[in-house]
């Protein structure tokens, strides 16, 4: 498995014959992040998320392209324009198939924000290719009952913790962690999230590996 952090909460995971893009968002480099994506998944409908003129462009430029996520996230890309017949909407539970590359839908409803702003649905996404698995919660800390490889993991926005994160940080099982969900940060705050989250300080077993934009990780 192969993945590529495209900015923000995006990234591409290439591996199992298939290139799963999550989470293409207007903070993130979507246009490259879609290039040769064979299935699109989206947490939730927030813009930061996902970038609807970016996603439908690529599935009018590629009629095999489709796109999961809630009901929410196709009525966006309905909206705009995207074929119908290739927008699929998943629930918790279920088990989705792309090539060799195997995708457990989990989630619920997007973290609290506060209590006058009306929660969406949000959907995580654990990927397995071949042996490896990789999980993105979305805007959510939901984890997965066993042990990944790589958790991508929100660091910063409004609805979150950092000792949120650090305590999911030490509950994922997780080989690696990849931050994600990091726009709002700036040089200072990358550096802080770091050194909270780095396992000098907090123990563990996990490796801290942020990535550039467009940098990819061979899991």
């Amino acid at each position: 498995m192969l993945l590529t952090f495209h900015g923000h909460a995006c990234v591409a995971l290439d591996g199992g014959g298939a290139r799963l893009v999550i989470d293409p968002g207007t903070l993130a480099d979507s246009v490259s992040a879609l290039v040769g994506a064979t299935a699109i998944l989206v947490t939730h409908e927030h813009p930061d998320h996902l970038d609807v003129e970016s996603a439908v462009g690529a599935m009018r430029a590629d009629e095999l392209l489709t796109a999961h996520g809630t009901a929410g996230v196709l009525s966006m890309l309905a909206a705009a324009g995207a074929p119908p017949t290739r927008l699929h909407e998943v629930t918790p539970g279920q088990e989705l198939r792309f090539g060799d590359a195997r995708v457990a839908v989990g989630g619920g409803d997007h973290a609290p924000i506060h209590p006058r702003v009306p929660q969406v649905e949000n959907r995580s996404f654990t990927v397995g290719m071949g042996d490896r698995t990789a999980h993105h919660p979305g805007d959510s800390f939901d984890l997965p009952a066993g042990g990944i490889d790589v958790l991508c993991l929100p660091v910063s926005g409004p609805w979150l913790r950092l000792a949120e994160a650090m305590d999911a940080a030490q509950a994922a099982s997780a080989r690696t962690v990849v931050p994600v969900h990091d726009a709002l940060l700036s040089e200072v705050g990358h550096e802080l999230v770091r050194r909270w989250l780095d396992t000098a300080r907090l123990g563990g077993e996990y490796a801290y590996r942020p990535l550039d934009v467009g940098e990819s990780l061979e899991v």
